[in-house]
């Protein structure tokens, strides 16, 4: 006996068919509106009634069969109504379009919202660079502001001047180095995500001075211990005593992972009266940079808030005071973010760009259906031209591909993506980290819901790595193995996915990546120049923030993935048994780098087939 595969359309059984082929099995005919438990004319049968009457009886073995027999009756009945003909006969075709739907949808958002030319192109995050328009150095600087005490340039490390440096020289440069991009608003809506506290220092102002714009710089090195596997398994060891140096907390595991320059300034501030306090809004921008190895190029976070501050002044010691600050419930931070332009970056816009070109030039190409043409009826010259450039169609589409399944399946869309993916996973974690971590405290909005989407988008390309990793393990366990063309090489079956729901259901863990990462940083700890001079300290790129918790984020994805194919495997074995038998099906599965075998096929087992 051997399956048979037959593709299933829109046509329907014909009753004198099967019955004018001996080969086919004979079905009971039915009326089409009507059960298997109705009479000919329609009506309930006395068979269909006593089986509602015995469910009465519900106990021993007659009652629960009875029992599930009357469930039977209830679905048939439900196929048999109208909704139900329409869930039955529309409903997966339908949801295969909406995943199909949702699917480009996030391609179409992340290569036109996560566009990092289109975003820099429209400029709106060079508002954030007001306070220093005209500071184009550490001089003008402190000329402009009047910084905290023990928060100024003098209590700075040389590495954190690096970084100021950097991004006042950056921001006056005006060249093609750097995406000057905007990262959307954010719902200030307590002190989980209030920044305004730094500002409640002591400030040594000029003497006849009115007003003044304050400044605060507060720069430091991230150590972190442990992984998000260690931290999951042993659990978050105690925290290292307070003011420990650099020696007591590499002895305690930690390791230095980033370098950080946190400047902040304020639009001018107005001196009260001798003896009084005074409440005012001010406006405070931030230039947070980031290094994620010693003397490398910095990220820079840029941010803007409105502090609600007290203060008072002191005369005689001619000192401004900020007796509290925070942020103004109810108003939208605005965040930015300054990366790195080069031509890895622009290299993957370019090839991303393309690979939606190709697949979306391919899928509509591969529906059409051409009518077949006899060489004699191309009787010029320019008749076969016209065939060849534009074949003569007919008028119903071919639907047995749809793009989901070309996405994840087409060797060039999946090899350029993947490609185009890895080549901006820097700028692409970087900035999306940021966005994870302002939207995480932000009530739910419109506003946040589009930041989740955003975000949701730059971790579906992920999905792409998965298919690409089931590609290579495939076709090198094809490549080395002796049985290559048959259903005995389990490896080479193994890597296939039974449709493209498991692709998604494969993907889901990767919705939590930054969690995953959030929780491997989580035991942090920062060292600060009042506590020990921080030159001298290096930090290495492997054990930054960035990329410190990659391996085992790849551990949990492989893992993942292995998990989702057992599970397809478990589920569908008996469908994965009777592909394996079919000829058809074993060239998709063992002699093709295809990774979904459903084609939208079923099989059907003939009694005594004999071919």
């Amino acid at each position: 006996m051997e399956g048979i595969v037959r593709r299933i359309t829109s046509v329907r059984w014909c009753t004198r068919c099967v019955e004018s082929n001996p080969k086919l099995p004979r079905q009971q005919p039915q009326n089409e509106h009507h059960g298997p438990y109705h009479d000919d004319d329609g009506s309930k049968g006395a068979a269909a009634a006593d089986m509602f009457m015995m469910t009465q009886d519900s106990d021993g073995q007659l009652g629960k069969t009875v029992w599930a027999m009357s469930w039977r009756v209830y679905l048939q009945a439900f196929r048999n109504s109208s909704v139900g003909y329409v869930v039955v006969t529309h409903g997966p075709s339908t949801l295969k379009t909406i995943v199909s739907a949702i699917c480009v949808m996030l391609v179409l958002v992340d290569v036109t919202s996560n566009n990092w030319e289109l975003n820099d192109l429209i400029g709106n995050a060079r508002t954030l660079f007001t306070p220093v328009l005209n500071v184009a150095s550490q001089q003008d600087l402190t000329d402009t502001f009047t910084f905290a005490e023990g928060y100024s340039l003098s209590t700075t490390s040389n590495v954190g001047l690096f970084m100021l440096n950097y991004t006042l020289q950056k921001i006056h440069a005006h060249d093609a180095s750097m995406y000057v991009l905007t990262a959307d608003t954010f719902l200030i809506n307590g002190g989980t995500n209030d920044i305004c506290g730094l500002l409640k220092q002591s400030y040594l102002v000029k003497a006849n001075t009115t007003s003044v714009s304050l400044g605060v710089i507060e720069d430091g090195i991230q150590y972190i211990r442990g992984q998000a596997i260690s931290n999951f398994f042993l659990g978050i060891g105690p925290p290292p005593p307070f003011g420990s140096d650099h020696d007591t907390l590499t002895s305690l595991g930690y390791i230095p992972s980033r370098m950080d320059a946190d400047v902040r300034l304020t639009t001018p501030v107005a001196i009260p009266p001798q003896g009084t306090s005074t409440r005012a809004n001010v406006s405070m921008y931030r230039y947070y940079s980031r290094a994620l190895c010693t003397g490398c190029d910095p990220i820079v976070e840029l941010g803007l808030d409105v502090c609600s501050v007290t203060t008072s002044f002191n005369a005689s010691s001619r000192k401004l005071v900020i007796e509290s600050s925070q942020a103004v419930v109810g108003h939208h931070r605005v965040l930015g973010m300054m990366l790195e332009r080069s031509g890895v970056t622009t290299g993957s816009l370019v090839v991303r760009g393309l690979c939606v070109l190709f697949v979306l030039a391919s899928f509509t190409t591969s529906q059409k259906t051409l009518r077949w043409m006899d060489s004699v009826a191309l009787t010029s010259w320019y008749k076969k031209l016209l065939h060849m450039i534009a074949p003569s169609l007919h008028r119903y589409q071919h639907r047995l591909l749809n793009l989901p399944y070309f996405c994840f399946n087409s060797d060039i869309f999946v090899v350029g993506y993947v490609t185009a993916v890895l080549l901006d996973e820097k700028a692409c974690t970087l900035y999306s980290r940021a966005l994870f971590r302002w939207n995480r405290d932000t009530p739910s909005s419109w506003t946040s819901w589009y930041v989740y989407l955003r975000i949701l988008s730059m971790n579906f390309r992920w999905v792409w790595l998965n298919c690409f990793l089931v590609k290579i393990i495939k076709l090198m366990a094809n490549f080395v193995s002796a049985t290559r063309y048959t259903s005995r090489n389990f490896v080479v079956g193994y890597f296939n996915f039974s449709s493209i729901t498991y692709v998604y259901v494969a993907g889901l863990a990767l919705v939590y990546r930054h969690n995953f990462l959030d929780f491997g940083n989580s035991d942090m700890v920062a060292l600060t120049p009042d506590m020990q001079h921080l030159d001298g300290i290096s930090i290495d790129f492997f054990d930054s923030t960035l990329m410190r918790g990659y391996p085992g984020l790849v551990l949990v994805m492989f893992l993942n993935l292995m998990g989702v194919l057992s599970i397809d495997l478990a589920v569908n074995f008996k469908w994965w048994r009777k592909v394996s038998n079919n000829s058809l099906g074993r060239q998709h599965i063992y002699n093709s780098t295809s990774i979904i075998t459903d084609m939208g096929y079923v099989f059907v087992d003939w009694p005594d087939f004999k071919g």
